[in-house]
């Protein structure tokens, strides 16, 4: 488990970083998500951690300081420095666009453009429950 969280960490750390043409898919991405049609609103910047989950959607993003989840539309078009996987989660600073409304319950679809100062770390599973 160690290895693949380390595997993991590494290609969430760098696989861009020494990929001239993952910068470019980034904008790319970060284009295609600030540009379409459907947005709820205008795109913001938010603090928080990503993480899988096992029900849908897959991925979510927790606002630091919240109660509130954001759910991510398409984990495959999120920016190539992050990725949403089992057994990891990515703190970030987010710039994400909001496909739905805000609602009082029930999750906010977004479509994440960037992801900046980014930390990951292993989920920690509380054990007997």
């Amino acid at each position: 488990m160690q290895r693949v969280f380390i595997a993991v960490l590494f290609c969430v750390m760098s696989c861009s970083i020494n990929d001239a043409d993952g910068a470019k898919g980034n904008a790319q991405r970060a284009e295609a998500c600030k540009s379409r049609k459907d947005l709820a609103g205008e795109c913001y910047k938010v603090r928080g951690r990503l993480r899988a989950y096992t029900s849908n959607p897959a991925c979510r993003i927790w606002p630091v300081g919240t109660t509130h989840l954001l759910g991510v539309e398409d984990p495959d078009a999120l920016p190539s420095n992050i990725a949403c996987g089992e057994g990891f989660e990515v703190y970030a600073d987010f710039l994400i666009c909001p496909l739905t409304v805000p609602r009082q319950s029930g999750l906010q679809m977004v479509c994440v453009a960037s992801a900046s100062n980014l930390r990951a770390s292993e989920v920690k599973r509380d054990s007997g429950r």
